[in-house]
């Protein structure tokens, strides 16, 4: 099942050089990241309410292009690997007007109890633990 989420640069997201500044793109794959459990119906605060927590251990970025005040950019958020205890998150982000790739990154995350203590997802919530698999990229 693919997602996308689209999203418009704001002024105050770019640098001196008037590009999008490096460190916003994690942002941005946090936003799509949300808004794609919010379209599957497993929104992350319902995580929260269960006694989850889906903490990030690791980000992955690599940039190809830029994009600068007012571009609109496409951001195509994927499950890339998931075992009920890890998850990794990919991400495509294209400049809608050119097409062109600005980047693709990933982002690794576990999920935890509300301590931090690692837990499977199968067993706190089963349901979601099928929507994940259900998501998670066969290619």
């Amino acid at each position: 099942m693919e997602f996308k989420f689209e999203r418009k640069i704001n002024y105050y997201e770019t640098d001196r050089m008037g590009i999008v500044h490096h460190s916003n793109y994690i942002r941005f794959m946090e936003e799509a990241r949300c808004k794609m459990l919010d379209e599957f119906d497993f929104p992350y605060s319902s995580f929260e309410e269960q006694g989850v927590m889906i903490p990030v251990l690791g980000v992955n970025c690599n940039f190809k292009h830029h994009v600068t005040f007012n571009d609109t950019i496409i951001i195509k958020p994927f499950v890339k690997e998931f075992n009920g205890v890890r998850l990794t998150m990919g991400y495509t982000i294209t400049n809608k007007e050119t097409g062109d790739i600005v980047l693709t990154g990933e982002t690794m995350h576990c999920f935890t109890d509300m301590n931090l203590k690692p837990i499977r997802l199968q067993k706190k919530i089963p349901e979601y633990y099928e929507k994940y698999n259900m998501l998670m990229d066969k290619e």
